[in-house]
Parts: structure tokens; C-alpha cells; sequence
């Protein structure tokens, strides 16, 4: 097995950003949702209800952070350093704190969504807590959902998208990683992968919401993904595909990287 896809999701719910390596933090993959729009009350905005945010390609360089929207330019976000987090920020229930970024880029998002809104970055002693159910205390996690790494299987998806009218790629899952040569479906029983010299405890299978029915290229909803998840991933009430990842260290992972299993 390798790696055959990395990606990054520099603003929380915006389009991807594919690398040919990835970096670990203590909170995850560098740059992944380090920063997110908040609505007016500090809850984070999300493509579920959202879904042109998709539309939104954010990119990190060393300068900082610029975002491109319909050929509109935002202004260049630079990395807030050790700044102290000053903004209340709410993400599935989670209440903390984090750094506004400014007026002139909310200024830019809230005239390309018609909506008042800000631009957040997480601060670097962030201890926003994963769940203890499947973390150790003192294991944390930035604006991603609930984990800090996602894990995927190309195979797997190759095997959903023979159920479908019209094939999808796997930006509509959101992974961080992709690893090429499993047999479909076989992420669902791994439990400890190495990776260079990072070990990832495979803690959660991941549960899918409406997202991976938004077509990322025009933001329109294509129910039958979702019908398919329901048909073929269905357990209990939810539905799932891939695996919500913990790291054992921080280092560096790269496209085609062998990966193995840990006893």
C-alpha cells in the first residue's frame, strides 16, 4: 500500500488543496483548517448550509493565506504568529477561543456571500480536546470536525462509484490521506498504520452528513451520492466512509510513501 493523494483544507469547509507532502503539528496536519469563517454569533459556517463556500479555493504559501473566489482575489491573510486568541468561536459544541484575522478580509467574504461574517485562525496552544471515548486527554484538534486526520482508500472509492450514474472523485470526502492498494473497504478494519516514522491509530470510522452530495465544481446537490452511502455504508442510523486518524508524533508524510501495518 501508498500513498497516493495528500490534502490539506487550509479554510474549514473550502475547497482542497492537494500536496505532495504533509507536515504534522501536535494538531494535526499543517495548515489543515487552520482557519474558518464564523457567522456574526462565532458558530463556524459549514457547506452543509453554505454549499458555494466549495467554490472558495484557499491556498497557503509562505506569505500566508489568500483565497480566490469567481476570479476575485482575497487580501493575503498573513500567519498570526503568537498572537493571543481574542474571538469566541463555537464548532459542534465546542466553545473557545481563536484570532480574528481582521476587517479587510471579512470584508471580502461578507461581500462575496452577502453575509456578515469573519475569518478566524486557530491559535498554536489550541486545547480544544478530542473526544476522550477516543483520544488520551491531552490529544487536540483544530477547527476539523472532531479528529484531526481523515484517512481514505482509492479503492474504496473506485468500488462506491461503480454504484453510481456518474463516477465522483474524492474531494467530496475530504480526506487528508489516500492510500492506493487495499482491497475496497478494508480502512474499515484497520486499527494502527505506520507511515515513515508516524504511526496513526485509526480511532473512528467516519460518519457523512449531505457533503459529499455537493458537486464541487457548481455547488449543486447530486442526491444519488448520498442515496448510494444510505444503499452500500449504511450502519444503524449513519453512514460512513473513511477513517478518522490519530498521530503518534509530529513529522513529515509524502505522495508514495509505503504504508504498513503495525502489529
Amino acid at each position: 500500500m501508498r500513498i497516493s493523494e495528500l490534502y490539506i483544507h487550509p479554510v474549514k469547509s473550502m475547497a482542497a488543496q492537494s500536496v505532495a507532502e504533509l507536515s504534522f503539528t501536535d494538531l494535526g496536519p499543517k495548515h489543515d483548517r487552520q482557519w474558518m469563517v464564523i457567522s456574526d454569533s462565532g458558530k463556524f459556517m459549514s457547506q452543509r448550509h453554505t454549499p458555494v463556500l466549495c467554490r472558495f479555493f484557499p491556498r497557503v504559501s509562505e506569505s500566508g493565506l489568500l483565497i480566490e473566489f469567481e476570479g476575485k482575489h482575497s487580501p493575503m491573510v498573513t500567519f498570526s504568529g503568537h498572537l493571543t486568541p481574542d474571538t469566541d468561536v463555537s464548532v459542534w459544541g465546542d466553545e473557545f477561543r481563536a484570532i480574528d484575522c481582521g476587517n479587510e478580509v471579512a470584508d471580502w467574504l461578507g461581500e462575496m456571500l452577502n453575509k456578515d461574517v469573519r475569518l478566524v485562525e486557530i491559535s498554536k496552544h489550541s486545547n480544544r480536546q478530542v473526544d476522550t471515548d477516543y483520544a488520551q486527554t491531552g490529544q487536540y484538534v483544530g477547527f476539523a470536525d472532531g479528529f484531526p486526520t481523515l484517512v481514505a482508500s482509492a479503492t474504496s472509492l473506485e468500488e462506491f462509484n461503480s454504484h453510481l450514474p456518474s463516477p465522483i472523485d474524492m474531494r467530496r470526502f475530504r480526506p487528508n490521506i489516500v492510500i492506493d492498494g487495499a482491497r475496497p473497504y478494508a480502512e474499515d478494519q484497520w486499527q494502527k498504520l505506520r507511515i515513515g516514522e508516524i504511526e496513526f491509530d485509526l480511532v473512528k470510522p467516519c460518519s457523512r452528513c449531505i457533503m459529499p452530495s455537493i458537486n464541487p465544481d457548481n455547488a449543486t446537490k447530486e442526491m444519488a451520492v448520498n442515496q448510494v452511502l444510505q444503499q452500500t455504508r449504511r450502519k444503524g442510523r449513519e453512514t460512513y466512509f473513511g477513517q478518522n486518524a490519530l498521530h503518534s508524533r509530529t513529522g513529515k508524510i509524502r505522495v508514495g510513501d509505503s504504508v504498513s501495518f503495525v502489529e
